[in-house]
Order: C-alpha cells, then sequence, then structure tokens
C-alpha cells in the first residue's frame, strides 16, 4: 500500500513545496488564465463570483450602492490571485502570501466551473462518456487542491487562539 502525499507540503523554511505533475500545473495556468479573462465581465458564469449583498425587490438601490463599492476592488483580488496562480504554477515553492493567493484563485475558478456545470450537493457524478467529465474532474482536482491549502492554513493556528480574542471582541 502506498502511502498518500498531500500535493502541497510546508517546508522547514516556512514555504510550501508543490508537488503537482506537470500536466496539471499546465491546466492549472491555463483554467487562471481563462478565468481571469471572464472576472472581468458580468456573466452568468461569474455570478457566484460576485454574490448580491441585497436580494430583495425593495432592496434594489442598497445592492446597487453595495456594487459600485466593492465590485472593483473584488474584481482586481480575483485577478491578482488568478495572474499569481498562472504566473506560480510551475513554481517547486510557494511563499505564504502565494499560497493564500492560490487558495482564493482555486475557489474563484471553481465558482465559474461549478455554475458552468450547474453542481449541486443532490447531483449524480456524471458517467464515462459524458463529455463535461473531464470539466468534473477539474472541479475535484480543484476542491482537493482547496482541501489541502485550508488544512495547511488551519494546522498554523495557534491552539490556543490569539492572545485577547474571546467573547465579545478582541
Amino acid at each position: 500500500m502506498t502511502a498518500y502525499r498531500a500535493p502541497i507540503r510546508p517546508t522547514l523554511d516556512g514555504h510550501y513545496e508543490v508537488l503537482l505533475d506537470p500536466q496539471v500545473r499546465a491546466v492549472l495556468r491555463a483554467a487562471a488564465e481563462q478565468v481571469g479573462d471572464l472576472v472581468t465581465s458580468e456573466t452568468e458564469l461569474t455570478r457566484r463570483v460576485y454574490p448580491p449583498a441585497y436580494v430583495s425587490i425593495d432592496q434594489t438601490q442598497a445592492e446597487n450602492d453595495y456594487q459600485k463599492l466593492v465590485h472593483g476592488a473584488l474584481e482586481r483580488r480575483h485577478q491578482g490571485c488568478l495572474s499569481t496562480l498562472a504566473a506560480t504554477a510551475t513554481s517547486v515553492t510557494l511563499d505564504r502570501e502565494e499560497l493564500g493567493q492560490w487558495l482564493s484563485a482555486v475557489e474563484t475558478i471553481r465558482l465559474v466551473l461549478g455554475t458552468r456545470l450547474d453542481v449541486s450537493e443532490d447531483m449524480d457524478p456524471p458517467e464515462d462518456d459524458d463529455p463535461s467529465l473531464p470539466e468534473f474532474v477539474l472541479y475535484d482536482l480543484l476542491g482537493l487542491l482547496q482541501e489541502t491549502i485550508v488544512d495547511l492554513f488551519a494546522r498554523e493556528l495557534p491552539e490556543e487562539g490569539i492572545e485577547g480574542a474571546g467573547p465579545g471582541g478582541r
């Protein structure tokens, strides 16, 4: 039985070793570039990337004000993280900031891909002859990367919490 090797592991110097196949890296880079082009437009595919804050019909003005306030910053953040993923997809190691940007980029790609595939919790996996199978495989791969990065960051949290933080404030 072969031991499981996480696709991303912490190193002794505080960085993260990325153990991904070159083909997976190429797919990640291509997906980041494609979604990077998409996040600048408001389409059905990006609706989950820019979710509304106000959904009631009587809150239309509040939603418009909210979007004016945050949309540009969110778009720049998404583009920056997707650009980092595309630029560092072949890197052997990443620093903490780069890995955080990978996490954000992977989430953005999953949101767009999940919208395209109409993913839901109660859906059945696609059949082997389904033409969308490769996209579902990518969606699952991105989920594995997302889980791996979140687990890495969670392990770095102090067990006793942040000093001074507690009920009622910081």
